[in-house]
């Protein structure tokens, strides 16, 4: 592939610049999603069991 053929288009190269941003926001946004889920699981995980005592003597 020969890459000093491709034609200067500004619009094209705005448009892999957006579409490779996006991917990289939409992926980033996923993974903060699923640790705040998981760390919000955890707590909820914690407060249940200092709430009730392991051994009822």
């Amino acid at each position: 592939m020969n890459f000093s053929e491709i034609p200067d288009n500004p619009f094209i190269f705005l448009s892999w610049v957006t579409a490779i941003g996006l991917f990289i926001s939409l992926s980033e946004a996923t993974i903060k999603i699923k640790l705040e889920k998981r760390n919000n699981y955890l707590k909820r995980v914690k407060l249940i069991n200092s709430l009730y005592p392991k051994k009822l003597a």
